[in-house]
């Protein structure tokens, strides 16, 4: 009788309880160095792949791109730019699909909406379906706008990249995908990213490009801005690295940490995020606010010496990505997924969304993957307090305390070099029966 109490207590406060503010870890704040990343020797493939980027390329891409006139997402101006991506994927000779959608939008635009995602695949000559790299903007854009730069730019500089790149082979997958639904709610990114997770595709990173083709002084002109999560900062090293050996331009490369505990993010890579997938994402320096969603946002707007600028560093810090040797380890937590309900270790229903419902205890299941290092121990966290060790296989730990509130589980893998990587869920947790 105890225990049929407690599951119908439960089930009464978990509608309440699925509000309330998440316990947060106190881990890094801010980005920081943690490697000295050095590219010992000019690369002559980054070389030539940074070269075939230039004004000529980009302003014909987007010319095309924008002739289409606004394309918010579900009309025909939006179709017909789908069309356009998917033709101009297939003329690179890349694996091209449609992933279609449909969602309700947000409280800006409160009505139902179906689109279109366009993904095409550069495959990896090693092991192609592991640590893949995405490269993604959106095509969509608000009701009375062209979007030339808003998301024009991230636009052509993905088809930029995947027509430089796609000319040669790397090591891992390459996945350029344009989305439909970002000004709506990040609808299509949250469709696409949901295919992945469940499909558990192993993803190494995604770069996020959202305006990226605007700058009116000579300051903005030699900064881009750079955000990136907590696992990326030997990322964002080597990335500063090759706008210095490539010679690329930017003086500044202002930083900035992507915090998971956000409830809402300015693109599509907080759906990414949220999921639990490490992001790089680029942001021009300057806003151009008197062209931000307007029928003013057109080509004539766009500074293509930026955009070639931003668009180069995007694609040598993909070519790199695609063949570097893996140092860090790497983890992710396994079970219990994101937009589940739990009860007894199983999975009783999927959510909406990236939330979790945990009823009763659960086995927290990671997977690790080794980098250049043996793995010498993982932790467990809960509300940022060291719960648990393991220092083998399987790297596994119950949590099996009394709770009616959202918490903060957190796992880190270190290896012997002390490098280390983690990953995060933030469940509500009911269980009022705490077994031994």
């Amino acid at each position: 009788m105890l225990r049929l109490f407690n599951k119908i207590s439960i089930l009464l406060t978990t509608i309440f309880l699925i509000t309330t503010p998440v316990i947060s870890a106190s881990f890094i704040t801010k980005i920081e160095k943690q490697d000295n990343i050095k590219i010992s020797s000019i690369n002559q493939k980054i070389t030539n792949i940074i070269q075939t980027i230039n004004e000529t390329l980009l302003r014909q891409l987007l010319k095309e791109l924008v002739s289409i006139g606004p394309r918010m997402t579900g009309t025909y101006g939006c179709e017909k730019a789908a069309e356009y991506i998917y033709n101009k994927f297939k003329e690179m000779n890349l694996t091209t699909r449609y992933q279609q959608w449909k969602s309700f939008g947000n409280k800006w635009n409160p009505h139902f909406f179906k689109g279109k995602n366009i993904e095409a695949t550069l495959k990896g000559k090693n092991n192609p379906e592991k640590d893949i790299i995405l490269f993604n903007a959106h095509y969509d854009t608000v009701k009375v706008s062209p979007g030339a730069n808003d998301d024009g730019s991230g636009v052509v500089a993905v088809l930029a990249a995947a027509y430089a790149l796609s000319k040669y082979e790397f090591n891992r997958t390459i996945k350029f995908i344009t989305f439909s639904g970002e000004e709506t709610g990040l609808l299509g990114s949250k469709a696409y990213m949901k295919e992945l997770y469940e499909n558990n595709t192993d993803i190494l990173v995604e770069l996020n490009a959202d305006m990226i083709g605007y700058a009116e002084t000579t300051k903005g002109g030699k900064t881009c801005r750079l955000w990136g999560t907590e696992d990326t900062i030997w990322m964002i090293d080597a990335i500063e690295e090759i706008n210095q050996e490539y010679n690329i331009g930017f003086l500044n490369i202002p930083k900035k940490q992507l915090e998971r505990t956000a409830i809402r993010g300015g693109s599509d890579y907080f759906n990414f995020m949220k999921y639990g997938y490490e992001c790089l994402v680029f942001w021009q320096s300057e806003f151009n606010r008197n062209y931000y969603h307007t029928p003013d946002d057109t080509i004539e707007h766009v500074n293509f010496s930026y955009l070639v600028n931003t668009t180069r560093l995007i694609t040598g810090a993909l070519a790199y990505l695609a063949d570097v040797e893996l140092e860090q380890p790497q983890i992710c937590i396994r079970s219990p997924k994101k937009g589940k309900i739990y009860f007894e270790d199983r999975p009783l229903k999927t959510l909406k969304d990236f939330k979790t419902i945990i009823l009763d205890d659960i086995l927290i299941y990671t997977e690790v993957q080794q980098g250049n290092s043996p793995i010498q121990k993982v932790e467990f966290y809960y509300d940022g307090k060291l719960q648990h060790i393991s220092s083998e296989k399987p790297y596994i730990w119950r949590l099996n305390k009394l709770s009616i509130k959202k918490h903060n589980i957190t796992v880190i893998v270190y290896d012997k070099n002390g490098k280390t990587s983690k990953d995060s869920i933030y469940p509500v947790f009911l269980n009022l029966n705490k077994k031994r």
